[in-house]
């Protein structure tokens, strides 16, 4: 009996061991799978990436050689647009939506100058008067010449108005940076030219100008209006024109919210007929009649015609 137990514990001892050696090997082979499992991940990743890689620049190459064929194909219908062809070809039209072109709206500047030795005088009112100017280059260099380089810079410009009816005159200075002007006069209903000059400037001296003033040029006459209206025959009625339809309207004086006012405030009975004629005796050509109302403008040509307003 304790031969056989001996026996029994050895191959119990043999086979502990050859578990503890299955155990082992199996770990083993479960660390050997984990790592080939790991390799095979890292590098599947790293495929991965160099097709990810690959794919790009085959994008990449691919959008160059598009743009290459666009670039040479615009430039070879360009050449095809601008060469004329030989032989006439029936051409197919095929319409198709455009938009339509809105139209250029064109804007243009009127020049500053028109390079002319120009005086040009225009009546705004019966007592101011607008006139602008200009020298042109031949005529400032022709004055350089003759009175020396310094001439536009030693002198200033002066402007003489002339009144031809009443027979005087009156100057006006004015400066380089100006090109026209207005110019207030007291008499209406006259004739006015006006004249460009040039003086020299205070504490200045120009050997070659003679009696201290250079004549440059002339303006036009011009015939400034009446401030007033003449009455033939003054009378109580005013006479309203419709432009549109050419309907005529007449309107008593007295009637008017202004002329009954200024009769209760100065208690005047008939303030047109004693009020106007006694102010205006100059103007009224004929006695007081109660009759249509005419209009004379001497600066008009001494033409008489019905009153209209718009």
């Amino acid at each position: 009996m304790p031969r056989k137990l001996k026996i029994v514990d050895e191959l119990e001892n043999e086979l502990k061991n050859l578990k503890s050696k299955s155990k082992d090997t199996a770990k083993k082979e479960t660390k050997t799978k984990k790592k080939e499992s790991k390799d095979k991940k890292k590098a599947s990743t790293k495929l991965e990436k160099e097709q990810k890689k690959s794919a790009f620049a085959e994008k990449d190459t691919k959008k160059k050689n598009n743009l290459l064929s666009n670039l040479t194909l615009t430039k070879k219908t360009r050449a095809k647009k601008t060469t004329k062809p030989k032989s006439k070809s029936k051409v197919i039209i095929t319409k198709t939506n455009k938009p339509k072109k809105q139209p250029i709206v064109e804007y243009y500047d009127l020049p500053y100058r028109y390079n002319q030795t120009v005086v040009k005088v225009l009546a705004q009112t019966p007592t101011t008067l607008f006139v602008y100017w200009d020298i042109s280059d031949d005529d400032r260099a022709r004055f350089e010449t003759t009175y020396g380089k310094d001439f536009f810079y030693t002198t200033k410009p002066v402007l003489i108005i002339h009144n031809k009816t009443q027979g005087y005159s009156f100057e006006i200075d004015i400066n380089d940076f100006a090109n026209s002007w207005y110019i207030h006069v007291v008499d209406s209903n006259c004739q006015y030219d006006i004249e460009l000059g040039r003086r020299p400037k205070p504490n200045t001296h120009v050997p070659q100008i003679q009696h201290n003033y250079v004549y440059v040029s002339s303006s036009n006459i011009i015939d400034s209006p009446n401030d007033h209206i003449l009455f033939e025959k003054p009378a109580r009625t005013l006479y309203f024109r419709n432009v549109k339809n050419n309907n005529v309207t007449t309107r008593q004086i007295t009637d008017f919210p202004i002329i009954k006012n200024m009769q209760n405030l100065y208690n005047i009975p008939d303030l047109y007929k004693n009020l106007y004629s006694k102010l205006y005796n100059d103007q009224i050509l004929t006695e007081y009649e109660d009759k249509d109302i005419k209009i004379n403008n001497p600066s008009s040509g001494n033409t008489s015609s019905r009153s209209s307003f718009i």
